[in-house]
């Protein structure tokens, strides 16, 4: 089970103190579980009674259509949620697949006994309710945001649009994303061979600068 320093860092148990949470995950049912990169958390179209919270690593969500082509609509990172927009739902069947972008740790906690009340009658219960909803409501701004870079019309606008709202995110210009190159390109609908000259490009004129996964939108650091 997760150690108490790890607790306090889930936003979901926010404002609950480590002395309950040990109690809460008894009554969320809740258990971990460790997937190696590319294993398949939540298949498409399967049950979901269970919300995920990522520990370690990333897992990402993605739709494939009946031609066999795969889009990525979001990537969750550590201590994030994922499933609960379906957990919650009357028919709480997936509508994505679940992926690990990486060696990844996920704790998962019945989704029943977050949205309803509680059978122990836990006083901290209400706390966490509020906070599911809170999540739920920065999930589907996560999906705007997805929806915003994906109506750019060329690759460059793409990467600017993505790198510009994790600078709003960071409050910096010089941000540190936890996308590798693959994932970045299917996020942003592009092949990595045309990500990578984009990106070169865009380095040799000026725009950015990066080395890994450590980017500057030099405009703007140049007016820090």
């Amino acid at each position: 089970m997760i150690y108490k320093d790890t607790y306090k860092k889930i936003p979901l148990f926010e404002n609950i103190s480590p002395e309950n949470i040990k109690s809460l995950l008894s009554c969320l049912i809740s258990f971990e579980r460790a997937y190696k990169k590319d294993e398949i958390i939540i298949l498409d179209h399967e049950n979901i009674d269970y919300v995920g919270v990522v520990i370690s690593g990333n897992v990402l969500m993605r739709k494939e259509d009946v031609f066999g082509n795969q889009t990525l609509l979001s990537y969750v990172s550590p201590f994030e949620l994922f499933g609960e927009i379906f957990a919650v739902q009357h028919e709480t069947k997936s509508y994505v697949s679940f992926v690990a972008a990486s060696d990844t740790t996920v704790l998962f906690l019945a989704a029943r006994n977050i949205i309803s009340n509680c059978p122990n009658h836990c006083t901290f219960h209400s706390e966490l309710t509020r906070n599911m909803f809170h999540l739920l409501g920065q999930k589907s701004i996560r999906l705007m945001e997805k929806i915003e870079v994906s109506s750019k019309s060329t690759l460059r606008e793409k990467i600017l649009s993505y790198l510009s709202m994790e600078v709003q995110k960071q409050n910096t210009s010089y941000i540190t994303i936890s996308l590798d190159r693959n994932t970045m390109a299917d996020y942003l609908g592009a092949n990595r061979s045309a990500l990578s000259r984009e990106l070169s490009a865009m380095k040799k004129e000026g725009i950015i600068d990066y080395y890994r996964n450590t980017f500057v939108i030099k405009e703007l650091s140049d007016n820090d």
